[in-house]
Formats: C-alpha cells, structure tokens, sequence
C-alpha cells in the first residue's frame, strides 16, 4: 500500500513539474517574440521588404539609384527595374520612364517626342 501511495505521489509530482516545464517554455517563448516583434532591424527589414512589394508592383513609381546605396541594394533595384520592364513593358527610374520597343530594345521618349534607344 506505501508503494502504490509513494508512485502515486511521485508521478503526481512529476506531472506537476512538467506542466510548469511547459508554462515557463510558453512563456520564454512569448517573450523572444516580443523581443524580435520589437527590435528595430527587424522592423526596418519589413519596411524594406514592403517597399521593395509596392515597387514591383507599380511600374510608375520611381526607383532612386544614388552613389550612397550598398552593392547589394542597387543590385536588388536593378533587378526590381529589370523585372518590372518584362512584365508591364515599363519603368521609371531616377526620374525617367523606360519602355521596352517593339523588338526588345529599351528606349525613353524625348521631350519632342521622339524614341532615344538607351
């Protein structure tokens, strides 16, 4: 009868930890992803990822290349440019409007209206 008593308590003590194991994981949890939720590169990081989105998706809006930005940001633009030309047939960047001609030549319009290959 103590023995049955004894593994009874045992086991009720073990479950009791583990359920506290599983409160305080949960909870460290919690905490890690508000740290991240709040840290300041990971909401820059979401800015970029959401301007980049709204840039691939207008080819009107304008794309600014300037001699301050890393290697990989104007590799990641130029793609966007390059992209956004294949798919509508057009793209603004610095301030001008590219299209793409009939048999696959790049060219911006003049201001007499004329076609300039680039």
């Amino acid at each position: 009868m103590k023995l049955i008593t004894i593994f009874l308590l045992s086991l009720c003590i073990f479950l009791i930890s583990n359920k506290r194991k599983k409160f305080y994981n949960r909870r460290s949890l919690m905490e890690r992803f508000k740290k991240r939720f709040k840290n300041i590169n990971v909401r820059r990081k979401r800015i970029s990822e959401e301007f980049t989105n709204s840039l691939l998706l207008d080819p009107c809006k304008n794309i600014p290349i300037g001699t301050w930005y890393s290697e990989d940001e104007l590799r990641e633009k130029a793609d966007i440019h390059r992209s956004r030309l294949s798919k509508f047939g057009k793209s603004k960047i610095n301030g001008e409007m590219l299209f793409v001609g009939p048999k696959g030549g790049i060219y911006k319009i003049s201001a007499d209206g004329k076609k300039k290959y680039v």
